[in-house]
């Protein structure tokens, strides 16, 4: 989802892009990421390639395969050819005291995905000296047509069930893929490399977020407030991934749009996309 954006915002700039799924490009392939970047010479590299949380769980040597191997081998590459590298990380590297978390609180990695994603992190800051660490929130956004558009499978669950039900014991900042990817094109245009966070403004439990998608929706459907303990899942997630976005202010960034602004915003570019029904 978040790669579609890159691609449509960074070609709104004048960029030239080339966009190389899994099935063109394993990332973790050290001799094919290098036989890519040798034809492409590309002058920048976003990574957004990645395993779920859960499949992480269940599968740690594939998470690290592909988020920490997978990041080293990019940063390795780019390094080599003279390319900027972003590498987008997770929100969820940090614990359960529910606060907003900056770039500079120490992470509290609880579940394989948060593990591997730390370690290439890792990888990309010490392999290439024109690395960017890009850290999202809850993402939305992208095709309605992807299986996994949150916001769209809310509205369905919305239509199909007399009550939708969410945690409201688990904190994040949900954050627009188009805004992130608005964020990251303005991090390209500056050689101040490092970490930063990139959500939109503000945070709220997950019973919030889905409640502002379905009154965006404009659905008569109520959304009652549940423990996550109701919805028990492999991976140990923390319970609070707010993120404080202090690296983009530092760099003098304005800040993002409130996530709920963003809400409203993305429903109704649904409401236009023939593709939604």
């Amino acid at each position: 989802m978040l790669a579609t954006d890159l691609a449509a915002v960074a070609g709104s700039r004048g960029f030239e892009v080339t966009a190389l799924p899994h099935a063109r490009l394993d990332v973790a392939d050290a001799a094919a990421v290098r036989a890519a970047l040798e034809e492409l010479r590309p002058d920048a590299i976003v990574q957004a390639a990645g395993v779920n949380v859960d499949a992480c769980e269940a599968d740690p040597v594939t998470a690290r395969r592909v988020h920490a191997w997978g990041g080293a081998c990019v940063a390795r590459e780019c390094e080599r050819v003279g390319a900027t590298f972003v590498a987008v990380s997770t929100c969820g590297l940090f614990g359960d005291e529910v606060r907003f978390y900056s770039e500079y609180d120490r992470p509290v990695l609880k579940t394989e995905y948060a593990r591997s994603k730390r370690a290439g992190e890792e990888a990309a800051l010490a392999l290439c000296r024109r690395a960017f660490v890009v850290r999202p929130g809850w993402l939305f956004g992208g095709l309605p047509t992807h299986a996994r558009n949150f916001v769209v499978r809310r509205w369905e669950e919305a239509r199909r069930q007399p009550v939708v039900r969410s945690a409201a014991d688990k904190f994040g900042s949900p954050t627009s893929t188009r805004d992130a990817a608005v964020r990251v094109l303005d991090l390209l245009e500056t050689e101040a490399y490092g970490v930063y966070h990139v959500t939109n403004a503000g945070g709220g439990s997950r019973y919030e977020y889905v409640r502002c998608i379905i009154e965006a929706f404009g659905l008569p459907t109520p959304v009652e407030p549940v423990d996550s303990s109701r919805y028990p899942r492999p991976a140990p997630v923390p319970d609070c991934e707010m993120l404080q976005n202090l690296n983009t202010c530092f760099l003098g960034l304005p800040s993002l749009p409130p996530w709920q602004e963003a809400i409203h915003r993305y429903v109704n570019e649904l409401r236009g996309d023939p593709a939604f029904a």
